[in-house]
């Protein structure tokens, strides 16, 4: 039996979502009505086109694409009604929207020492330190928060989602079900991803029907030149054209959902 003020706030929610219209991903509505390249790269400020997300009565501020927040709040919803009711844990949001000034701080934070990563960046090369964010965090204009469509859940740890952690059950389910809704974990184990892009991150879930469409119109607007890193964060230019390993190797599992079945 459903209970809490967690399922409560849920319910609400998604009364509110269900009258909202379903948008249909022409190529207007897949950047929102903003400019192509801005969307892409995330250059515009929360909510804008998106739609605030609230999964927790205390939680901060999360935004979403208004179809990707339906498809989660309907797969919230089910996982509470499904899982043992002995299972204490929600499903509840730690990053959702970030736009392209947030990436960079969280990127240049790490860039200059002043966030610690898993080694000291003392001594180390330009090359080296950037090797060294890529291994979890991406570039300011090539990440996948800045659409709207992608999230993390819970725990930015994998071991939270593992044998003994607490989000065990909920990342079998999640495993088993989220592609109904539409859901993907795009970093998944790197050897899905023939040994290329970021480290498995078991927290992060995206929206793959539009994500899908999007990070091919990412690529194709950094091939032909529209899309611009060089100068707009400290290492762009370390970086180069590795951003497309990044941004291209994702979870083969995700290009296979067209369409939620839920």
């Amino acid at each position: 039996m459903l209970r809490s003020p967690y399922i409560t706030l849920l319910f609400v929610s998604l009364f509110l979502v269900c009258g909202e219209k379903p948008l249909k991903t022409s190529q207007t509505d897949l950047y929102l009505g903003l400019d192509k390249t801005s969307y892409l790269t995330g250059k515009f400020n929360s909510p804008g086109p998106l739609a605030p997300v609230i999964l927790e009565e205390t939680g901060k501020d999360h935004f979403l694409r208004p179809d990707v927040k339906k498809a989660l709040l309907q797969m919230v919803n089910d996982f509470e009604d499904s899982k043992p009711s002995t299972y204490k844990q929600h499903i509840f949001l730690v990053s959702s929207f970030r736009n392209f000034s947030h990436q960079k701080g969280i990127w240049e934070s790490k860039y200059t020492g002043k966030k610690v990563m898993r080694v000291p960046i003392k001594g180390k090369s330009p090359e080296e330190i950037t090797n060294l964010i890529l291994e979890f965090s991406s570039a300011p204009g090539t990440s996948r928060h800045h659409w709207g469509t992608d999230f993390d859940i819970n725990a930015l740890d994998n071991a939270y989602f593992e044998e003994n952690g607490k989000g065990k059950i909920l990342y079998d389910w999640l495993k088993q079900n989220a592609n109904k809704y539409g859901f993907c974990q795009p970093y998944s184990r790197l050897s899905t991803r023939n040994n290329k892009g970021y480290q498995e991150e078991k927290w992060h879930w995206s929206y793959a029907p539009i994500s899908n469409q999007l990070t091919k119109e990412w690529v194709k607007g950094f091939g032909s030149g529209e899309i611009q890193l060089a100068g707009s964060f400290l290492g762009a230019d370390v970086l180069g054209d590795r951003a497309l390993d990044f941004v291209r190797s994702i979870n083969p599992e995700c290009e296979k959902i067209q369409n939620p079945s839920l």
